[in-house]
């Protein structure tokens, strides 16, 4: 009974420690990735915001998990055009354009069902060597929650590695035309 007891102890004393380590780390989390496409600026808009193309290249498709299914909402491309989505592995949520400016930029705001999380996220287009630049940023707040703030400092390797496979999903859905 006392190994018990003490197992009870440590998880307790565990999890004060990790809430009191949570209240120090930052609330705010930005992920930020770039690459070249050898595409034209126009070419990148159409794709980035028509959201029913997303799921051709960006990392959160059915290749990912087969079960998603997506549900098309407002105009076809551009601002108010939005995508909710259900999936097993994924979760559920709904990405909506707020803003585009014709092939310059596109900024979003994704919500995640069930939690108060909001991301918000802008993939910019300038012209260069190569091809257009493509920038992905995505920002949001953690909030007060504690495994939220926890989870903050990986939210730079999780998502960061997702906008890298997108922006290389990016760039192969462009070569196929």
């Amino acid at each position: 009974m006392k190994v018990v007891g003490r197992i009870v102890l440590v998880l307790f004393v565990l999890v004060i420690v990790l809430f009191v380590v949570s209240r120090f780390m930052p609330s705010r989390y930005a992920v930020e990735r770039t690459a070249v496409i050898a595409a034209s600026p126009d070419t990148l808009y159409q794709r980035l915001a028509t959201v029913r193309t997303w799921d051709r290249w960006s990392a959160w498709n059915s290749r990912r998990d087969p079960s998603i299914a997506y549900v098309y909402e407002g105009p076809e491309t551009g601002a108010g055009g939005a995508m909710r989505w259900t999936s097993r592995k994924m979760g559920n949520g709904r990405l909506e354009v707020t803003s585009a400016e014709p092939a310059r930029e596109v900024d979003y705001q994704l919500r995640m069902e069930g939690s108060d999380f909001v991301a918000h996220g802008r993939i910019t287009l300038a012209p260069g060597p190569g091809g257009t630049r493509v920038t992905w940023r995505d920002d949001g707040d953690l909030g007060s929650n504690a495994l939220y703030r926890l989870m903050g400092p990986l939210m730079d390797k999780m998502l960061g590695t997702a906008f890298e496979q997108s922006l290389s999903g990016l760039r192969a859905d462009t070569k196929q035309g």
